[in-house]
């Protein structure tokens, strides 16, 4: 079954050889054995309007043993601010995530002097990727007692993905420190910009537009006709970034996500 979003399409290839894809006629249901609480890995995909209420129950039926909630729509969405008070009292916070491409050359970006890009290669580098990514989930609100064992399994399979030739990620380094980082998976129509951290201190110096741009040309190169495709949290400063790349709107794509008990720390 192929999904309308080029959205969702690009994340079912960024869980390529992890996740599971279970084909009902109104709905998909993703699942992601080794990382039950990774909560867009374990989701219901609608394939067309669904009344929010009844997405939550069947997300429940599909996952019965879920400590948190994940819905989407493949296009055909509900307008976030509708569905809001509707799941809040459930504890879902609706969200809208703009899919942009590219509609032209991507702005040439260089790192700044004294940043290094390349990929991530030992235990050493992805040990630092870990922390790194544990730091800005920490500034996030996330708890990191809770969201580090997530984070090992994200790391994890990400190495194994990689390993099985599915793209690559990148790292920006001041010396020996990673300060920031950021993956490309790719087949040979889509190339699907993974996620990026960065480290606080070294934050508007202009490192993830290099990323960005040493991402597109690693993708350019084994796979020429791939789309680039990359998703961010509509209305945000990453979303503008991008857009001052080249980058443009594709398409949005709504859904809603429960937390987990514990996931974040008190605000």
């Amino acid at each position: 079954m192929t999904m309308r979003s080029l959205g969702m399409a690009s994340e079912r290839l960024a869980q390529t050889g992890i996740s599971t894809f279970e084909e009902y006629p109104d709905r998909i249901v993703q699942r992601t054995p080794s990382e039950p609480n990774y909560w867009h890995g374990n989701q219901v995909i609608f394939l067309g309007p669904t009344d929010p209420l009844d997405a939550v129950a069947q997300f429940e039926a599909d996952h019965p043993q879920a400590a948190h909630g994940a819905i989407v729509w493949d296009l055909s969405g509900p307008d976030p601010a509708s569905i809001a008070p509707v799941l809040a009292p459930l504890g879902y916070e609706a969200e809208a995530f703009d899919v942009l491409t590219l509609t032209g050359p991507i702005r040439a970006a260089k790192p700044p002097e004294g940043i290094v890009i390349r990929p991530l290669l030992g235990n050493e580098d992805w040990a630092q990727a870990l922390d790194l990514m544990l730091e800005t989930a920490t500034e996030e609100g996330y708890d990191p007692a809770t969201h580090l064992p997530y984070l090992v399994n994200r790391n994890a399979n990400r190495r194994r993905q990689i390993a099985d030739g599915l793209g690559a990620w990148f790292g920006a380094f001041d010396g020996e420190v990673l300060v920031a980082d950021m993956g490309m998976f790719h087949d040979e129509k889509v190339a699907r910009y993974q996620s990026v951290e960065t480290k606080s201190t070294h934050r508007r110096r202009g490192i993830c537009s290099a990323l960005l741009f040493h991402s597109y040309a690693f993708a350019l190169g084994r796979a020429p006709q791939a789309m680039p495709v990359i998703v961010a949290e509509a209305d945000s400063n990453a979303g503008r970034l991008y857009r001052s790349m080249g980058f443009a709107l594709a398409e949005q794509i709504v859904g809603a996500t429960k937390p987990s008990d514990g996931a974040k720390l008190p605000a």
